[in-house]
């Protein structure tokens, strides 16, 4: 049995980061007017908020299939056996369905799941995979254990513009017309509760009621010993600031977070200013 990690820039780990760490990384793609970017190749985070800043609305879509098919059939060559894949949800992109009528047509087993979400998550469950593959954990075993995992995670995102989520057909024109009207803030959720999909868990009237509350909903379900808090800052230092310290206020100060800017093909989505807060129950072993 030769088995390989694969996920996708929906991780926020670019292909060179994710490469050495022995993992193999498939890019999504960014249309920007004309031209198409390949997210943690030849885009990088930091150039994605130039293009924000500028009023540019970018869109995404699965990694090229010509990719695909490259990738699986060089595993079929090499004698790759078994693949764990871990891709942003299914809610959100065809990207993990791509990919295993891919590995059937190579004769590559693909063991997956659906992680219901993206971002941190995504990213903590990716480096736990891998870090079980050097163990030697059976892949089915893996999966089982990341599910475990998944079951037991959150995420919210608070965007400051909801003009990105209109565009992206995330949220209808009408709606985001009226929130920015009445200086609404929605606290956005992706998670199992919401089948992978963007959909407003509450609507308030500030930025800073916005994170007090979901910070409130997250220690409902979450405790500071087994899991992983990632707080992801699209440009809003002053937001991401106040995240961590409701979450120190919760949990304690001795509470681990991971602090990331948005990744790229997130923030194309949410716009300049976002915030985001999810959590996820540590992966046994990992």
């Amino acid at each position: 049995m030769k088995i390989r990690v694969l996920t996708e820039s929906g991780c926020g780990l670019t292909k060179q980061e994710a490469n050495d760490l022995g993992i193999d990384f498939l890019p999504l793609q960014v249309q920007i007017e004309d031209k198409t970017y390949l997210d943690g190749v030849d885009l990088t985070v930091e150039e994605l908020n130039s293009f924000l800043e500028r009023g540019f609305m970018p869109q995404t879509s699965m990694p090229p299939l010509g990719d695909i098919e490259a990738l699986l059939e060089s595993y079929k060559k090499d004698g790759i056996t078994d693949v764990i894949l871990i891709t942003l949800s299914n809610g959100l992109s065809g990207t993990n369905q791509a990919i295993q009528a891919s590995g059937k047509w190579h004769g590559v087993k693909i063991h997956t799941l659906d992680i219901y979400t993206t971002l941190g998550v995504e990213k903590y469950l990716v480096l736990s995979a891998q870090k079980l593959v050097e163990q030697k954990i059976h892949p089915e075993e893996i999966i089982s254990r990341l599910k475990e995992s998944v079951e037991h995670s959150r995420g919210f995102l608070i965007p400051e513009d909801l003009d990105h989520l209109a565009k992206g057909g995330r949220l209808t024109p009408m709606a985001a017309k009226l929130a920015g009207m009445l200086k609404i803030k929605p606290i956005l959720e992706v998670s199992k509760n919401t089948e992978g999909k963007v959909d407003v868990f509450d609507k308030v009237r500030t930025m800073s009621k916005a994170i007090k509350k979901a910070v409130k909903v997250i220690s409902k379900d979450a405790n500071a010993q087994d899991y992983e808090f990632y707080v992801l800052n699209g440009e809003n230092q002053e937001g991401t600031q106040l995240v961590i310290d409701e979450l120190h206020d919760v949990f304690g100060e001795d509470i681990q977070i991971h602090t990331d800017p948005m990744y790229a093909v997130i923030a194309v989505h949410t716009g300049l200013g976002a915030v985001g807060v999810q959590f996820v129950k540590k992966v046994k072993g990992a």
